[in-house]
């Protein structure tokens, strides 16, 4: 056993005698040069970045949603403070305050409207005074007169509205024509 045993660890030294031991006689796999290795951190790498792209796309289509979901959050706590007022003033008439008073109130109530309206970026189409534009009234009526010239705005049935330069409602109007 002794012999064998010295034998194998001759053929060892010989091998390390001639520059080859195990490790480098066999093909070298996995070492920091190997092909595969790269091929394969190359993939999990891109795999990973995949991963993550869309995980982004799906963060970013939420905050989306959610942005256009809450969009008039704004808006709406403003427009809330002026509903509490008209229900305080519908809420004195109820208790049979006086009426001239309450009016007053209702009066503040709607010019804070008017001005949160505006502070969103809601103009009214201006109509009294103005020829008549297609663009942004809406002729309800034609009013035979001399008293305008014609194509002038008689007088405004409803109010019209742009939102930050863009219509959002016409101003129906009554337009005058000649008898």
């Amino acid at each position: 056993m002794k012999k064998e045993h010295r034998e194998n660890a001759d053929a060892e030294n010989a091998g390390a005698v001639n520059g080859q031991d195990e490790a480098s006689a066999a093909p070298q796999h996995g070492g920091p040069g190997d092909p595969e290795k790269k091929l394969k951190e190359s993939l999990e790498q891109a795999l990973r970045m995949r991963a993550d792209f869309e995980n982004m796309k799906k963060r970013m289509e939420k905050e989306r949603l959610d942005a256009i979901k809450y969009a008039n959050e704004g808006l709406l706590v403003d427009v809330l403070s002026v509903t509490d007022n008209f229900d305080r003033a519908m809420a004195s008439l109820a208790e049979g305050h006086d009426v001239e008073k309450v009016k007053q109130g209702l009066e503040i109530a709607q010019q804070q409207l008017h001005k949160v309206l505006e502070q969103h970026g809601v103009e009214i189409v201006k109509a009294q005074g103005v020829d008549f534009d297609p663009r942004v009234h809406e002729a309800v009526a034609v009013v035979p007169t001399d008293e305008f010239k014609e194509g002038a705005i008689v007088d405004e049935i409803q109010k019209g509205y742009l939102l930050n330069g863009r219509l959002i409602r016409p101003s129906r109007v009554r337009v005058a024509q000649k008898k």
